[in-house]
Parts: C-alpha cells; structure tokens; sequence
C-alpha cells in the first residue's frame, strides 16, 4: 500500500492525568505492518514520531525534544531509555494490554501498560488510544 496522508487522534491518561491530542502524518501498511508517522509539537520542542504495530506488538520510535523507543509486547518486559530536555531515564515497561484493529479507513490501537524505574516510586500507569483515519483521496 502507498503511503497516504492521515489523521492521527492520540487519546492518554497517564496516572490519571488525560490528554488528547490530533496530528496529521503519514500511514501506510507493509507486510502486515501498520506505519504511522508524524511531528508533536508538545512543550515547545519538535519530535519526530513513528509507530510500527503489528497484530501483537507497536514499538514507538521518537527523536528530538523527546527521545526513546518503546516496545509495547504483552509477552515480555522491555527496558526503555527516555530523554526529554534535561530528564533522563531508564525503565522496565510491562505491556498489560495491547490491540490492534483495522478499521475501514485505517487503524484503531489500544495500549495498557505500566512503567517503572526500580527506584521503589510508585509504578507510572498509562493508557493510550491511538486512531488512524486515512484521508480520502491523499495519496503522497
């Protein structure tokens, strides 16, 4: 599939703190992959975001004011380095729920996890929404 331009909606609640933002980007689908690609504007700093997700897993691939890679799989714990500005971290990520599905005009997922950094702080808990509507006759 070509790529097409794309409406991205990005719903989080992170430690019940709930956020919802809209993006245009990119999406396509390759080898049963589903590409999403696009630029937040969050904080004052540009990062350039990519999401990959297959049926059973998304890794979340970010650089700039904000960088890290996230690999969201339920069947196993994954060690993320976050950098955002002057904070830097390194946490286990436990995926407790992730899912992925096609829509009529792109793609809906669904993530639950939690994060934490072995310090003895409370664990950070997320939830993500993220939907993909392929705009008509947009092809780039």
């Amino acid at each position: 599939m070509e790529t097409r331009k794309a409406s991205i909606r990005l719903r989080s609640v992170i430690d019940g703190e709930e956020t919802d933002y809209a993006y245009q980007g990119e999406y396509r689908q390759k080898d049963g992959a589903h590409c999403i690609v696009y630029t937040d504007y969050a904080g004052n700093a540009l990062t350039q975001v990519a999401v990959e997700a297959t049926e059973s897993a998304m890794l979340l691939h970010r650089v700039g004011g904000v960088t890290s890679d996230m690999l969201f799989d339920p069947l196993t714990e994954t060690v993320v380095k976050y950098d955002a500005l002057s904070f830097r971290r390194g946490f286990l990520l436990h995926t407790d729920a992730y899912r992925l599905t096609p829509q009529k005009n792109g793609v809906r997922i669904d993530l639950k996890y939690r994060l934490s950094d072995g310090s003895g702080q409370p664990e950070i808990r997320g939830t993500q929404e993220i939907k993909v509507l392929i705009l008509e006759d947009a092809n780039l």
